[in-house]
């Protein structure tokens, strides 16, 4: 059985009992609230946002950072790409007072302003890219590299955009499809190859 908090779906039934559960929480109150707004992302991007929201709200100093990231998803998944890139932008801000507590990707950000062509946010998220290493923590990195070759599309540097995107295309198979997010992985893939040639 699914834990109270990890709903996919949600009815007025689902939500009495989750708010019930919730109101005799004493602990992780913004815990609950955030990863039930995190499972509720693709299916009802409404009901994600107001409960993550909450959990911003509460304001508990292990769960607000994670939550922000939540909810910029859930702003995307609802069409509200300036208010997801505000959302990640404070998340990477407060990220940076918790430097032992890693609850937010720089990449996630860094491939919104690319994929979305987000000029007017360079000034963030081009530093961002120049100091990230060319590969994760795993090895070659097919977000991070196709981040790289958008984020230095943008800033019109050719060769570094050609260079990123040439590495993005072969690690792009088996890629989840994350429309739900707006981001169309065949689009993605023209995008470099343009970029690459």
């Amino acid at each position: 059985m699914t834990e109270w908090y990890r709903n996919t779906e949600w009815s007025d039934e689902i939500a009495a009992e989750f708010e019930r559960r919730i109101e005799r929480s004493r602990t992780q109150k913004a815990q609950h609230l955030s990863l039930q707004g995190y499972h509720l992302i693709r299916n009802h991007p409404d009901v994600a946002r107001d409960l993550l929201t909450r959990a911003v709200e509460i304001g508990d100093v292990h769960e607000t950072v994670r939550a922000r990231s939540f909810l910029a998803l859930a702003n995307l998944a609802l069409g509200q790409v300036e208010q997801a890139l505000d959302t990640y932008e404070v998340a990477l801000e407060q990220q940076l007072e918790q430097p032992n507590f890693i609850a937010v990707q720089p990449v996630d950000y860094l491939f919104l302003v690319g994929w979305f062509r987000r000029v007017e946010r360079l000034e963030v998220a081009l530093p961002i890219s120049e100091a990230l290493p060319d590969e994760g923590v795993f090895g070659p990195d097919p977000q991070l590299d196709a981040a790289k070759a958008l984020v230095f599309d943008l800033a019109r540097r050719a060769d570094d955009a050609a260079k990123y995107a040439a590495r993005a295309l072969p690690q792009l198979e088996g890629i989840p499809d994350v429309s739900a997010l707006g981001i169309d992985i065949a689009e993605l893939r023209d995008r470099l190859t343009a970029l690459s040639t």
